[in-house]
């Protein structure tokens, strides 16, 4: 089996890649939509009400609210993630653990920030320049520019991502974003001595 992690700072193209190797019929996992599914459960709604209780309105969970405070403090994000990373943690090694097939593709935002690089065989880096990044962020619900702010400072800028296997440059067209991904693929598979460009 062959682990490949897809990690970028947001708005980089993360979600476009995984789709990209999802219709190609590749096992996927995405760290950030388990968060999404993870933030709707009650036991996970009881903790962070215990520990962040003005990020609730009429017993709903303010997410734009919790995001604002918790990438404003390096604390209380680290508290945010004792809470979250340990059941994605899990639910990704059940997944690995289910799907035995020759290439699982995760999306994982924070493998260089958690220092997780050695959990796979290869690692894609998607790489975005700050004025293509703004354009795209910017226009999602409830975005403002300090949150943006926020996030990045609390990502590993790309100059620091040494320790990638391939770099993905997603600030041209979707069609050359999808040859170089397609590249790194059949690269992948060359190495790992399968004959076939849709190993499963």
């Amino acid at each position: 089996m062959i682990l490949i992690g897809l990690t970028g700072i947001i708005g980089s193209g993360k979600t476009f890649a995984l789709n990209f190797y999802k219709k190609k019929g590749y096992s996927i996992f995405s760290a950030d939509e388990e968060v999404k599914k993870i933030l709707k459960t009650s036991i996970v709604k009881k903790k962070i009400n215990k520990s962040f209780p003005e990020v609730f309105d009429r017993n709903k969970l303010n997410k734009n609210k919790l995001a604002q405070i918790v990438f404003s403090n390096k604390n209380k994000l680290k508290k945010i993630e004792n809470i979250i990373h340990p059941i994605v943690n899990k639910k990704k090694n059940l997944f690995i653990k289910k799907n035995r097939k020759k290439i699982i593709i995760l999306e994982i935002p924070i493998i260089f920030e958690k220092k997780s690089a050695k959990n796979y065989d290869y690692i894609i880096l998607m790489q975005i320049n700050k004025k293509k990044q703004f354009e795209r962020v910017i226009k999602r619900k409830n975005m403002t520019l300090k949150l943006l702010n926020d996030i990045n400072l609390n990502q590993i800028s790309s100059r620091q991502k040494k320790y990638a296997d391939f770099i993905v440059n997603n600030n041209n067209s979707k069609q050359e974003t999808k040859k170089k991904l397609q590249s790194i693929l059949n690269e992948i598979l060359v190495k790992n001595n399968f004959t076939t460009g849709r190993v499963k």
